[in-house]
């Protein structure tokens, strides 16, 4: 999440919001006190696209640390819609619902229509990979990562940390494929340093180009057509938005790093990593336990969503969070923790 740093500063705001509280008034703020300078009430305070790519941040002000599934510092497993946490982060959309301060676009927009709107300076809080893929223009240093917001629950907030294992899931190899050993030599191919650097970088004297070949030290060159880098990028590497084999490896950005890199790391140590934990480890369920989860988990997936849209607008009114709760357990919430914490149970005695 980031703030558009144009409207912090034409607000005269010199502290980023610390509760939610103080998110909220500085929300209200950019609604009433035309911080792009237009004349015209068109500022956004905060975007989102069916709140899919800011859920797992706000509910961590609440003290919910996952989106479905998260264990807590004692052991125990949580399916988070159906905490006390939930129903707070779901008062607080309301209110910006009600108020105009979140989106009434936020469950019929696409990503590019959000967007849109960050380049036309509407834009005061949204979430994206870097701002400048929503505010447009070039990477800096002006619109900072959002700090988590803490609400009135006690040791909040809580920001989910990657638990640090990528490799499961990457690639897969099946019995219909003619040639296994090439696959393989192609796979182990992209954990070496010029595969990495291919599929990072694309192949070289377009994006990229040695500086110093023996020692590895490479220079960014000027992206054709001028379009922005990243976007480029992704035409020619699948390593753009997917999860693919490979390593990070620091000698491949050697010398590619930037100051705008080295900025991203010190935000990121100095505002995310102090409250980051992670929601759930890499744990396996049997086969038999991952069937039953996986059929229980589509239709609480489905509803959860549903009603999550409907509290936040307000068709559906908080006040029947009760009866929410009690549909979940129906079917079968309570089943999906016991599910999780067998596994992470046993996960947990082999540690």
């Amino acid at each position: 999440m980031w703030y558009n740093g144009d409207f912090l500063k034409a607000l005269g705001v010199t502290e980023l919001p610390k509760t939610t509280e103080e998110l909220y008034r500085y929300l209200k703020r950019v609604k009433e006190e035309d911080p792009n300078g237009n004349g015209l009430p068109d500022e956004i305070p905060l975007s989102s696209v069916k709140l899919n790519d800011l859920r797992m941040f706000f509910l961590g002000f609440w003290g919910v640390n996952g989106e479905r599934i998260y264990v807590d510092p004692e052991g125990k497993v949580h399916y988070s819609p159906q905490e006390e946490g939930f129903r707070g982060y779901l008062t607080f959309l309301n209110r910006l619902w009600n108020e105009e301060l979140l989106d009434h676009e936020t469950f019929s927009q696409t990503e590019e229509q959000k967007k849109a709107k960050g380049k036309n300076n509407q834009l005061a809080l949204f979430s994206d990979f870097h701002p400048y893929f929503t505010l447009g223009g070039e990477p800096g240093t002006d619109d900072p990562l959002m700090l988590p917001v803490a609400s009135e629950i006690e040791g909040t907030p809580v920001y989910g940390k990657h638990p640090g294992m990528s490799a499961n899931g990457t690639f897969a190899i099946t019995k219909a494929n003619p040639s296994p050993e090439a696959t393989m030599r192609w796979v182990d191919y992209l954990y070496s340093y010029e595969g990495a650097t291919l599929f990072n970088q694309g192949p070289e004297g377009i994006l990229w180009k040695y500086k110093d070949k023996e020692n590895r030290i490479k220079e960014w060159l000027p992206v054709p057509g001028g379009i922005d880098r990243e976007e480029y990028r992704g035409t020619i590497t699948p390593n753009f938005g997917i999860l693919t084999p490979g390593i990070n490896d620091p000698e491949v950005v050697k010398g590619l790093r930037s100051e705008f890199d080295d900025w991203i790391e010190k935000e990121t140590n100095e505002k995310l990593v102090p409250f980051a934990r992670v929601p759930f480890p890499n744990v396996y369920l049997s086969d038999e336990e991952q069937k039953e989860a996986s059929t229980l988990l589509s239709d609480l997936n489905t509803y959860v969503e549903q009603m999550e849209a409907k509290f936040v607008t307000g068709q559906e009114p908080l006040s029947n969070w009760d009866g929410y709760v009690a549909q979940l357990k129906k079917m079968g919430s309570d089943r999906i923790v016991e599910l999780y914490q067998a596994a992470y149970d046993r996960w947990a005695a082999n540690q």
